[in-house]
């Protein structure tokens, strides 16, 4: 723990060797290798031309244009670039400084903190640290809730497998350094260190020991369906039968039916307390237990609970020694589960009765209680991990938590006792209960929908987060041109977060991204690219903002700082109409008349993406026309929002500032009327679906659009650099592969 603290012996590492835990993508086209041996680098010149805009917003010409192989990454522009650089450059002199000294920073500044932690082990130089190391990685748990068919029980098993390894590397290092040196050791000098690599000589297969390890100490999988459980433990076992070059190597295959097992994550008791509470009744104004004999029976249900667990670290054990009798191992696994079968049986009972199901004689009886039993599947976390939660909960819970409505599945079961329930989503529900499993200062990472950023419906979970961590890291995910799991439909947030502690709750420190946008080709830099600004003043009541760049930080807050003229959406009435596209995009068309629509089919209908804002005058609906078609309320959209739809709220969100600020509209009505001509132009008619409506191609008219952006970067006193960001925000994407040009050098 001392290494570990700051100023501790293993931050020299970064120090003394800062290109080494960048990710090879943020460095590539930024640094020359001189010697690699020795990790020096040397930084790479920029061309002149492009060189003389990084101060000099004027000079900014070809910024958009591709950069070639040797200095970007697949479709990176010089504008792109150059921000990597820049940021690489900041996280190295820090790194260089010795300012570096969290595993929390280690995730801000989106190092390699697998490589990191596998050098640490390496580098050890007394066998202490090695001998910690060895110790947390056999007792770290690592759940999947929603386990499924097991793939990030999978991506766990990859990241422990080379730590593992490092250790069992390390040890056998001091071991031959003790055999070396001239001065002998004591007979118990390193005994633990021998002791744990006679039991893997003990195997045939090294790599099948270390597996069979992690699957046994380290891996949980919860999940409603029992195919699903079936499916990953089989994965599992194929896993560790493929390490195996010959028949004389097989062995026993681990038995993880009590890792990896069925059951409602959502429905059951995860400790001792919430059990009391069923037989706790307000008296004299507080809830307590009014009969001793209860107090017996939860005294009872924990001493039944520990000899279970007793049991199930035994079975565990039997499963690692080499040449255990099957025999004993089966009857082990019985006296397992007859304990966890008896404790299941008479809390769901107590359950039961929280839902208002009466069970029946001794749990048998009542259909009721039956039909409740099989719809709800409970599983009761303090007693199937009784270990692990007994120690405070999980070191780690991962996941990909399902995306369904609460209302889909009301009919099959329901949940009670959730902050979250007025989010109306399982992935919420599926989170507050995995942050309730997590031990203090442990770690939690889920893929959610993108709403948790920003629908109004969340922000109970995003209080969960913000109140109850001390660290979260939020990535956001686009849908298009690529998705983060191809095929689906669905905008994501990676949501990282580490536990605070129990005794002294942490405000937490939000860091995210911008609305990470790519092409197919771009994926293999997605990653390893991801930059995290932090969220600070920008959050707002239900928002987190997706930024990552310090212009988008400085001009969202001045937009924020202004005033509009509506509070409501129920506020936009009035004669004077205009007409916007609803579904968003790269673009967010406008218009002053209604686009053309006609249905093909006999019940003609309005267009389906087409909203109608009414305004009180010409000149405000003039100005919101302007507004909505520029590039500062699209950054706006896109940062505060799912970025797939555009209510008539998020309009009224949108402060416009002073509405006089804009010269009386002189300027404002002559670009929309070009704007509008403009439209025309570059319009086409085309048959989409069941209808026939007007293709717009909105790239020819940037020009315009830029100068809509200039007026109102007045309004909100935006700098030359804020303004430059806001005006090429998502150029790339917005104006096409072609836009760019080509490749200089090319």
């Amino acid at each position: 723990a001392i290494a570990f603290k700051p100023g501790g012996g293993v931050w020299r590492l970064l120090s003394d060797d800062p290109d080494r835990y960048f990710h090879e993508a943020v460095r590539h086209g930024v640094t020359w290798d001189v010697n690699r041996r020795q990790a020096l680098a040397e930084k790479r010149a920029l061309p002149p031309d492009v060189a003389a805009g990084v101060d000099d917003v004027a000079r900014r010409g070809g910024w958009n244009e591709t950069a070639p192989p040797d200095y970007g990454l697949p479709t990176e522009t010089w504008r792109e670039h150059v921000a990597r650089r820049r940021r690489c450059e900041e996280v190295r002199a820090r790194l260089a400084a010795g300012e570096v000294t969290s595993v929390n920073d280690l995730i801000t500044y989106n190092l390699d903190v697998e490589k990191f932690a596998q050098d640490v082990i390496a580098a050890s130089e007394g066998p202490e640290l090695v001998r910690a190391f060895w110790k947390a990685l056999r007792g770290v748990s690592v759940l999947d809730p929603t386990c499924g068919s097991g793939a990030f029980l999978f991506a766990a098993l990859n990241v422990l497998e080379p730590l593992y390894n490092a250790c069992l590397d390390a040890m056998r290092g001091f071991l031959d350094d003790a055999a070396r040196a001239p001065r002998k050791r004591r007979p118990e000098y390193l005994r633990d260190f021998r002791a744990v690599l006679e039991q893997v000589g003990q195997h045939a297969s090294e790599r099948y020991f270390v597996l069979k390890s992690i699957v046994i100490d380290n891996l949980y999988g919860v999940d409603i369906m029992e195919e699903a459980v079936e499916i990953c433990k089989l994965r599992l076992f194929l896993k560790l039968v493929a390490q195996l070059d010959s028949y004389e190597q097989i062995e026993p295959l681990p038995d993880i039916d009590f890792n990896v097992r069925a059951g409602n994550t959502l429905v059951g008791f995860t400790s001792l307390e919430e059990v009391r509470r069923v037989f706790q009744v307000t008296a004299g104004g507080q809830r307590r237990i009014l009969y001793a004999e209860d107090e017996d029976k939860l005294k009872r249900i924990e001493e039944d609970a520990e000899l279970a667990d007793r049991a199930f670290r035994q079975f565990r054990a039997m499963q690692i020694e080499h040449g255990m009798e099957a025999g004993a191992q089966a009857d082990a696994k019985a006296e397992l589960r007859r304990r966890l079968d008896e404790l299941r049986n008479e809390l769901d009972e107590y359950l039961a009765g929280d839902y208002r199901v009466k069970s029946g004689a001794g749990g048998s009886g009542g259909s009721a209680f039956r039909k409740w039993r099989e719809s709800h599947q409970p599983f009761h976390w303090f007693v199937e991990f009784h270990g692990i939660m007994r120690r405070g909960g999980f070191d780690a819970i991962i996941g990909n938590p399902p995306y369904v409505e609460y209302g889909r599945v009301r009919d099959d079961y329901t949940i009670t006792g959730y902050d979250t329930e007025s989010c109306g989503n399982l992935f919420a529900h599926t989170t507050e209960r995995s942050l309730a499993l997590l031990k203090s200062h442990a770690r939690f990472g889920f893929i959610t929908p993108i709403s948790l950023t920003a629908a109004q419906r969340m922000a109970v979970l995003q209080n969960h987060l913000f109140d109850r961590n001390s660290d979260i890291w939020l990535s956001n995910f686009a849908l298009r041109p690529a998705s983060l799991f191809p095929g689906v439909m669905q905008r994501n947030t990676i949501v990282l977060t580490r536990r605070a502690g129990q005794s002294r709750p942490e405000q937490g420190r939000g860091y995210t991204t911008d609305y990470v946008t790519w092409y197919s080709e771009e994926r293999p830099a997605l990653f390893p690219t991801l930059l995290y600004l932090p969220v600070g003043e920008s959050r707002q009541k239900y928002i987190v903002p997706k930024i990552s760049h310090p212009q988008a930080y400085s001009a969202l807050l001045k937009i924020l700082s202004r005033r509009g003229p509506y509070k409501s959406y129920r506020e936009f009435v009035g004669e004077h109409k205009i007409y916007y596209h609803n579904a968003g995009g790269y673009w967010i068309k406008t218009f002053t008349s209604r686009p053309y629509y006609r249905s093909l089919r006999e019940s003609a209908k309005r267009h389906s993406t087409i909203t109608e804002l009414s305004m009180p005058t010409q000149y405000l609906a003039t100005l919101y026309c302007a507004v909505l078609n520029s590039s500062v309320f699209y950054f706006f959209w896109k940062s505060t929002t799912d970025a797939r739809h555009l209510y008539p709220s998020d309009i009224a969100r949108f402060p416009v500032g002073n509405v006089h600020d804009f010269d009386s509209g002189k300027r404002i009505s002559r670009l929309v009327k070009d704007l509008m001509q403009g439209f025309q132009r570059n319009s086409r008619r085309i048959v989409y679906g069941q209808a026939e409506v007007d293709q717009y191609d909105v790239s020819p008219l940037k020009p315009i659009i830029d100068k809509i952006d200039l007026i109102l970067a007045e309004t909100y006193g935006f700098t030359d650099e804020e303004l430059d960001f806001i005006i090429n925000y998502d150029i790339k994407y917005r104006m096409g592969r072609e836009s760019a040009g080509r490749p200089r050098g090319e």
